[in-house]
């Protein structure tokens, strides 16, 4: 049965330490005012964990969020999100992934899966339809992501089941750890949720569900979305995508000054990005195209590695982009073997490749600037371009062994047990690791990485996609915005901030349908399909209103749990440090020419950086308003 809002909007908890399990149905008031999944559990996250809780107190809530289309017809929305306190930077944690676990965690009947507790031995929870089971799971503890995934689909007898779960590096609370699923391919990587549920004793989530995702309108989405199939089919810029996907990227990037270079200090400088791009070097070891759940333009790249050095076994999925970048350019390694064999661990191990990437790329530099040697790596010398390094430290990270242990922690946390000058190489926005695109190449993007609620995550609002053409976004009224300019940057990172998180809690893939890549894809059809789907009337405005009020949720909680103004902030590398070469030769992140009129855009006190009380009541926050303003 579905709710007045056309979704069903149901939550499961699971209480690990009680082993009880609940069922609840969402408050309608949350659908109308967050639209629906990440958008809804920031606001759950903020109503049930308390400042004083650590991120790997077992009271700390670890929320599973398909978005609100994902399971129906629309095209391009298989995406989970996984909503915490992060373990890495103590304030909010979002990281998302796409593939098919969403999509059956909406079949077996579930929007929200909220867990809490932890299990006094090694468990896995069983999703089956309206049967829950909480399992033990000792004989799958100690192996890695695809193995235990493997395992636990053999040992209920049904391949279709479907599984998230945790490498070792989850299992040692690694704090860059992430969550994966389909068989150690796709990865919910940001924020070390992955500590989170390595902290709770839990292995995984295994699903099946036979249900299917009730609409308020079936009959008028199956019409339109037939004519959004036909078009994405013919649209030239969705077809190159499904043909090279995120990989094609980094070549331009690195030239334009936009992928990061040798830990941030060169970029434009790196003459091995051919190799890892496709097509160019990655056509050396592409084997495949794989789809997430009901997604036309499959971008997901399937590789084969054959290398004494470097094999995977056959099957695995490649390093998109953003990996290209972390373990590619910015450790100068242009074997495009090694890279996507590091891939392949960090996705066995449960590991984020951008703080992976990133933390090897500080340790390099500090072994190159001689603040670290042999005796502090055990015996390893750290050196830019070595692919052997790479793959043995990314072991030596998951497992915690010698220096891997160090690193474990992050590369703020790294920087300080090392100490003698060494944090100015640790490049991190409030203790999470940057995203591979330079804010100094797009002049929006220093506000992004900056005043994120998550720290340095580009997915809080990439807006190289309207800042540089040929990605138009008409509805923005953005046109006519120079790159290295931060005229309208202010208002740029607004309005993309907002709009990814509307589309984030619809459910909608933001590569295909918010950056221009599925070109049929405009934000008037997402709200179109939204609205249809969901029985609502939400015009654009409401859209990005809602966008902007889940932002304020998720700012409101990383202020409320200690973050302080003066961490909206860049390394400084990125203040100071000129591109040297290229297009973008001579820019630096000009973030505060920017940062006045940002805070007055999004109602932010100018001083303690806290959302003002009558923006959060506008945006009808009046109880985070109390709790912010109690005094």
């Amino acid at each position: 049965m579905t709710s007045p809002s056309g979704f069903s909007q149901r939550i499961l908890r699971v209480d690990l330490t009680r082993g009880k399990v609940k069922k609840e149905v969402v408050d309608e008031s949350l659908v109308k005012l967050f639209i629906g999944g990440p958008g809804i559990a920031a606001k759950l996250l903020y109503d049930e964990v308390e400042p004083w809780m650590d991120a790997l107190d077992p009271l700390n809530r670890l929320i599973f969020a398909p978005g609100a289309l994902t399971g129906t017809l629309v095209p391009c929305v298989a995406r989970h999100f996984v909503i915490t306190k992060s373990p890495l930077t103590g304030y909010f944690a979002e990281a998302n992934a796409g593939g098919f676990w969403a999509a059956e965690l909406k079949f077996a009947g579930y929007d929200f899966l909220i867990i809490s507790g932890r299990s006094q031995t090694p468990a896995y929870i069983w999703i089956q339809n309206q049967s829950i089971e909480i399992r033990s799971a000792s004989d799958y503890w100690g192996l890695d992501a695809r193995e235990a995934d493997r395992a636990i689909r053999r040992d209920l007898g049904d391949d279709k089941v479907k599984v998230a779960d945790i490498g070792q590096a989850g299992e040692n609370i690694v704090r860059i750890a992430g969550i994966m699923n389909d068989s150690a391919n796709r990865a919910a990587a940001r924020c070390g949720v992955g500590a989170v549920m390595g902290s709770k004793n839990l292995k995984a989530i295994a699903v099946r569900g036979d249900g299917e995702v009730r609409v308020a309108d079936s009959a008028t989405l199956g019409t339109e979305v037939r004519k959004l199939n036909s078009e994405l089919k013919n649209d030239e810029f969705t077809q190159n995508f499904h043909k090279y996907g995120t990989a094609n990227a980094i070549e331009a990037c690195v030239y334009v000054g936009d992928a990061p270079v040798r830990n941030w200090s060169s970029n434009s400088q790196f003459d091995g990005a051919p190799e890892l791009n496709l097509p160019g070097g990655y056509a050396k070891i592409s084997a495949g195209i794989r789809s997430c759940y009901n997604c036309p333009v499959a971008c997901r790249r399937v590789v084969s590695v054959r290398n004494e050095a470097y094999t995977t076994e056959e099957g695995v999925e490649g390093p998109e982009y953003e990996t290209c970048a972390a373990l590619g350019s910015m450790l100068m390694v242009s074997d495009i073997k090694a890279v996507a064999k590091a891939n392949d661990l960090c996705n066995r191990y449960g590991l984020d490749t951008i703080s992976t990437g990133s933390v090897i790329a500080f340790a390099m530099e500090c072994y190159e600037k001689g603040l670290i040697d042999k005796n502090d790596t055990g015996g390893m010398a750290l050196r830019f371009g070595d692919g052997r390094t790479l793959v043995d430290l990314t072991k030596k990270i998951a497992f915690r062994e010698g220096f891997g242990n160090v690193l474990a922690e992050g590369a703020r946390r790294a920087a300080a047990t090392i100490g003698k000058g060494t944090e100015i190489y640790a490049i991190h926005v409030k203790g999470l690791e940057i995203g591979m695109h330079d804010p100094r190449a797009h002049q929006a993007m220093a506000l992004t990485y900056a005043c994120s609620p998550t720290g340095g995550r580009h997915m809080e609002g990439e807006t190289i996609w309207v800042e540089a053409p040929p990605f138009p976004v008409p509805e923005m009224n953005l046109d006519g915005l120079e790159r290295l300019s931060t005229k309208r940057k202010a208002e740029t990172a607004f309005k993309v901030q907002n709009l990814w998180m509307a589309l984030s809690a619809a459910g909608y893939c933001l590569l295909a349908c918010a950056t221009g890549t599925a070109r049929p894809y405009t934000i008037t059809r997402n709200i179109q399909l939204y609205n249809i789907a969901n029985g609502s009337k939400l015009s654009f405005e409401q859209f990005m209103e809602a966008g902007e009020r889940i932002f304020n949720v998720r700012r409101a909680f990383t202020m409320r749990h200690g973050a302080k103004r003066s961490e909206d902030t860049l390394p400084q590398r990125l203040l100071k440090e000129p591109i040297p070469a290229g297009p973008s030769k001579g820019s630096v992140a000009r973030l505060d020419e920017m940062l006045p009129e940002y805070y007055e855009m999004r109602g932010w006190d100018t001083a303690s950086g806290m959302p003002l009380k009558d923006r959060l009541v506008a945006l009808e926050l009046d109880d985070i308003a109390k709790d912010l303003y109690a005094k």
